[in-house]
């Protein structure tokens, strides 16, 4: 097991939300960094996980498996590894994330 650990769960579990027109092209190809944003005006180079499942309106949430990552492939995004470890809740991932990866876990709320 590596250290990029959920502090909510204890496991290398994370989650992921993307918008339900995505869900089939990201089970099949998986997760890339660089991506079409939902929510900021570009592309970047990481891919946002967050400690929890966590869900906005036409959104999907995915399970991600981090155990096959290195430390240096992951980190706190806005300053948060200066918080209190209960306190973070966002991770940013480095690099593209297989698909034998990821599960569905919930559909569109």
């Amino acid at each position: 097991m590596n250290d990029v650990i959920n502090h909510k769960t204890g496991t290398c579990i994370w989650y992921h939300s993307t918008p339900k027109e995505r869900v089939e092209s990201i089970l099949q190809e998986g997760l890339k960094v660089n991506s079409t944003p939902t929510w900021q005006s570009g592309p970047e180079p990481w891919i946002y996980m967050s400690t929890i499942p966590w869900n906005a309106e036409n959104n999907t949430v995915l399970e991600v498996d981090l155990s096959f990552l290195n430390t240096y492939e992951a980190g706190w995004p806005f300053g948060q590894d200066e918080e209190p470890l209960e306190n973070r809740w966002q991770l940013r991932v480095l690099i593209d994330i297989p698909k034998r990866y990821i599960n569905l876990i919930q559909e569109e709320v």
